[in-house]
């Protein structure tokens, strides 16, 4: 689903200034999912606001879609095309090759091409360790898991760090990593949340946006479990 979207709340010192700047995003799942394409979509309207751009964002775009997604974008004259996931590098280094005067940039641990694709990125690893030290301090069973949506490097590094950070804080602490390979289906992560409980597992660290908020919807009236949220507060 694509939505092109013209300057609707100008700052001040933006409003008399016609639009000369536009800017796309690609987003895995839902601007609304209360993670991490929402996070993606809030920035992009940031960019909206503050530099009185015109942005255009799509939805749900799989990996397999990304190239034609972006290559669309980069047709249209857009000056920023962002992908919002790890999971459209290689079609990032395709597309941006093709078009050396458009300006691409990646959400994820990604060293770019020095010319015109980028990243934007944090060390998320270093999130995945202090997550895993929080889980073992609090866990009253000895298992903790973290799930995630893909196995993209960018989160086998921070799967890799949270049983760092588990066995660091307490070595008797049994860590479980699942994968799910989606970020949509919430089915799936209810299933795999459902099996983990069978085994005793009282902490989570969900990292898999709609899926994950799904997990977290099941998980949270069980009394004696702990689930730590990603991107966003997800308390509510």
């Amino acid at each position: 689903m694509s939505c092109r979207q013209s300057p609707n709340n100008p700052t001040e010192e933006t409003s008399n200034v016609p639009s000369s700047f536009s800017v796309a995003m690609l987003l895995s799942g839902s601007h609304q999912d209360k993670s991490y394409s929402q996070g993606g979509y809030e920035g992009l309207k940031l960019i909206e606001q503050e530099y009185n751009a015109e942005v255009d964002y799509t939805e749900y775009v799989s990996d397999d879609e990304s190239e034609a997604v972006l290559r669309q974008y980069a047709e249209d004259d857009y000056d920023l095309i962002i992908g919002h996931s790890g999971g459209y590098i290689e079609s990032a280094e395709k597309v941006a090759a093709e078009f050396p005067r458009t300006k691409f940039a990646l959400v994820t641990t990604y060293p770019g091409n020095n010319r015109n694709l980028g990243a934007v990125a944090f060390r998320s690893g270093e999130v995945g360790y202090l997550t895993g030290a929080l889980a073992a301090m609090k866990t009253q069973t000895q298992k903790v898991a973290y799930l995630v949506g893909d196995d993209y490097p960018v989160y086998q590094e921070e799967a890799a760090l949270f049983k760092r950070g588990v066995e660091a804080t307490d070595a008797d602490v049994e860590a479980f990593i699942e994968v799910l390979g989606t970020w949509t289906e919430g089915e799936k992560a209810i299933e795999v949340v459902t099996q983990l409980r069978e085994q005793g597992v009282d902490i989570f660290a969900i990292n898999a946006d709609e899926a994950g908020v799904a997990a977290i919807e099941e998980l949270k009236e069980e009394e004696g479990v702990y689930i730590i949220g990603w991107t966003k507060d997800q308390y509510e």
